[in-house]
């Protein structure tokens, strides 16, 4: 499997994409609707919120969150066929020891979900793993990580419905493939090529180089080869764009993705909420 490339510039460039574009109302997609992946067409049965269950950032899950993953259709769609890449392909089999499945951990996060994750919970696992650090250093690292919400200005990736969080599992024990990352870890582990080699050599990534990782690079573990399967089967069979900042979110048409992709012309907006939605997270503003 090929190397994920090196991303660095795309991540140098990052800041300020989410006040770039303006969304093309005329695309085909634009009004793309929502749809549950966990429906018998899609067949993603384990697909959650990641909001809506306990989870590493805010421990319990968060009041008024529904257990919803909606994405759009066309989203929906092509992670089927990523899905039935890496279910059926001999390649996958050889290089992992057994079929994958993608498991989606997140989808549509509304407004009122993300201004909590940028505000609340991202700062506080931040600093929980990193002590020493002020709190200006965790606001600037706030980014990386958590796209800041916007109520009127382009919206963000997941508030449109064309981005997932997902991770690789394996058929044979279903648990997930070890994909090398701590949660809030801010020197670079969430970067899809973080275990590509390329800060080996001078002035060529921004990843930090350490001892014990130029050490793991001699080796082509299942951190390594995981990463490679789910990036290919992501963008070259699904054709999805990946976030430069990190291995498990993809998604097409929303403002990111227009800036990964460079065509610079996202097609979805912020997404229309069925009303028994809508209801189910007002409860979230009455307890933030």
């Amino acid at each position: 499997m090929d190397p994920i490339p090196n991303l660095t510039e795309l991540r140098a460039h990052k800041n300020g994409y989410d006040t770039r574009y303006k969304i093309d109302n005329k695309h085909p997609l634009f009004n793309d609707p929502l749809v549950d992946p966990r429906d018998p067409e899609f067949g993603f049965i384990d697909a959650s919120s990641y909001y809506s269950k306990p989870n590493s950032m805010t421990g319990e899950k968060l009041p008024g969150i529904p257990d919803a993953p909606l994405v759009r259709l066309d989203i929906a769609k092509r992670l089927v066929l990523a899905d039935k890449y890496l279910r059926t392909s001999k390649e996958v089999v050889e290089i992992l020891g057994a079929p994958a499945h993608i498991r989606i951990d997140d989808a549509l996060r509304p407004y009122q979900v993300q201004l909590f994750a940028y505000e609340v919970a991202w700062p506080t696992i931040i600093k929980k793993l990193n002590p020493k650090m002020s709190d200006a250093e965790i606001a600037a690292q706030v980014p990386n990580y958590c796209a800041k919400p916007h109520k009127y200005l382009t919206p963000t990736p997941h508030a449109t419905g064309g981005a997932v969080d997902v991770a690789l599992i394996s058929l044979a024990t279903g648990e997930p493939f070890n994909r090398g990352h701590t949660s809030g870890d801010v020197q670079g582990t969430a970067f899809p090529d973080y275990y590509e080699g390329y800060q080996l050599i001078k002035g060529q990534s921004d990843i930090v180089n350490s001892p014990g990782l130029t050490e793991f690079l001699t080796k082509k573990d299942e951190i390594t080869q995981s990463r490679r399967v789910l990036y290919f089967a992501m963008t070259k069979i699904a054709s999805l764009y990946v976030n430069p900042n990190e291995i498990w979110h993809y998604g097409r048409g929303d403002p990111l993705s227009a800036y990964v992709s460079n065509d610079n012309h996202p097609y979805y907006g912020i997404a229309d909420l069925p009303q028994w939605y809508l209801d189910e997270i007002s409860n979230i503003e009455k307890n933030y």
